[in-house]
This record gives C-alpha cells, structure tokens and sequence, in this order.
C-alpha cells in the first residue's frame, strides 16, 4: 500500500472493521487482488458474489487466497449476480457494494429499478482526492452518474455529498461551485445554476453549517490569491471541501487531470442509494479500490 498518501491512509486504517462487503461478479485479476487486499487490511468482511466455479478457477489461476472468503454462488450471469446483490443489500445482508467486472449498467439497473435500493435522493457520486499540491481532501461532485444535472438534481448532488462529508467528520464543510467563469451570464446555465443555489441556501439552508458560494472559475476556487487578484471577497477560495461540477463532462475531464497529471489518488462512492456503492474502473490503482471500499464502510 502507499504511504504518499496519508490522508486517504488514514481514512482506510479508521475503517477498518467486519461490515459484510458485496463484490458483485469478481471474475478479473483486479477484483481479486482488491479483495485479497481489503482482507489483509482487515477492512470488511468480502462476500463474493458470482459463479462459484469461475470465481474459484480464476483464483487458482491467479495464486489468490480466498480461502474462508463466502462465496454466493449465482449463474455466470452478471446482471443475475447484481440482482442477488441488491436484494441481499435490501436485507440489510451488506453494508455495501462493490462493481466487480460487469459493465456499470449492468450493475446499476438493478440498484435503481423500483424494486432495487433508490432512496428520496437522486443519485450521485462523490470522489474524495489527496494531492499534494492541496493541503487537505478535496471532494468533487458529480464526475460519474449526473450527466446534466438542473438545479435541483444539483441540490440533491450537494446533500448528498454534504452528508457523507459530515460522516467523515469534515463539518461546516465549505463548498466552491465552479463554472468556466466567475461572472454570472445568462448565456451560460452553470453560473446561472450557481447563483440560484447559492440565493436557496442563503434564504433557507438547505444543509445548516455548510458555506456554499459560487460561481467560481477553477482559479478562484482553489487559489485564494487569484480570488483576490479578481477582486472576490470569499471565505471559501482557497479552502473549499467540497467542488460542485457544472455537468459530467466537466468533472470527469478534472478528475481524470488530477489522477493522471498532478499525481492524485481518489476514494469515491455511489451516494443516494440505500447503501454506499463503489464504482471500479479497470484503471484504477489497488489503493484507489481499497480507499474507495474505506469511504464507503464509513458512509454505511
């Protein structure tokens, strides 16, 4: 494991526990070596779910002990192994989820199909980052599920983000929405978005405690001399827990710049749902999968 990162280190060594974890459909290397390594962190219980046979073939391939690891045997059927998934979460049976190597969709249909585990929320994700160019975690909101968002599936981006925050123990977190720009134009939805979120929370706050402001440029959310060089007055450039994206375009493109050009590792989760949800991706580090697993087991 890396020790580069102490923050998301130090997050993994505070969740360390016996919650049952679904790992729906670990039929990759990647899977199993996540698994492997979450039970030699002592972080959860993984409960696998998948074909047995396959699941147990691919292990011995790999030299991977899974020994004493349940396994829920399903058909060699992804979407079959995510709806056994979902109803054992619906039975309170796991605390959590993690995608294994079936398709996204095929894993979130049955998470959000009627019978599946929705809440009053919309859906979303939050990436917690660590780099070194920032002095504490930074959250980043939606890069993964809300393609375009409006206002209030934006609201509902931030509650749900504000919350999980607050059950890491980042309180009165401080929220920096960002745009292209800092200017509001009505020729451009994202500014208008923000200032219209930042006028509800100011005239009845939707979540006490948190410090919301926007629009801001990229810049002038994180750099509090570029703030005042525009001549912004703000208690949150500089500082922000918490960046809201304008969309899905705009997100994914900063995530993957952090991760790939300023040297970041993420922990993320799938917030809104009945229990937390960790989203794989065949490029992602063994650390970034087993953080991700930490943030969930404390959001749960």
């Amino acid at each position: 494991m890396s020790s580069k990162y102490p923050l998301l280190e130090a997050l993994i060594q505070e969740s360390k526990g016996t919650k049952p974890l679904g790992v729906v459909f670990p039929l990759s290397e990647p899977a199993l070596e996540t698994v492997t390594q979450l039970r030699e962190q002592s972080l959860c219980a993984p409960v696998l779910i998948g074909p047995q046979e396959q699941i147990a073939l691919l292990a011995k391939k790999m030299g991977a002990n899974i020994n004493g690891i349940q396994i829920v045997d399903t058909p060699n059927n992804p979407i079959e192994a995510a709806q056994t998934a979902v109803a054992m979460a619906k039975a309170g049976a796991l605390a959590a989820l993690m995608k294994g190597s079936l398709h996204t969709e095929d894993l979130m249909g049955p998470v959000v199909s009627k019978e599946g585990l929705r809440t009053a929320r919309r859906t979303s994700h939050l990436f917690l980052f660590e780099l070194s160019s920032y002095h504490k975690l930074i959250g980043i909101s939606d890069c993964v599920v809300n393609i375009a968002p409006t206002v209030e599936h934006k609201k509902h981006i931030l509650l749900n983000s504000l919350d999980a925050l607050a059950k890491i123990g980042i309180n009165q977190a401080k929220v920096a929405i960002i745009a292209a720009t800092e200017v509001v134009n009505p020729s451009m939805q994202a500014t208008v978005d923000a200032k219209t979120l930042v006028d509800l929370h100011r005239d009845d706050a939707f979540f006490p405690g948190a410090l919301i402001e926007g629009p801001f440029g990229f810049d002038n959310a994180i750099s509090a001399t570029s703030a005042k060089t525009k001549g912004i007055d703000s208690m949150v450039s500089g500082d922000p827990d918490l960046l809201l994206a304008p969309d899905l375009q705009a997100g994914n493109i900063l995530y993957k710049s952090l991760i790939y050009m300023a040297g970041a590792e993420c922990a993320g989760a799938i917030l809104g749902t009945s229990v937390p949800i960790i989203l794989t991706s065949r490029s992602d580090s063994v650390f970034s999968r087993v953080a991700s697993t930490a943030l969930a087991l404390r959001l749960a």
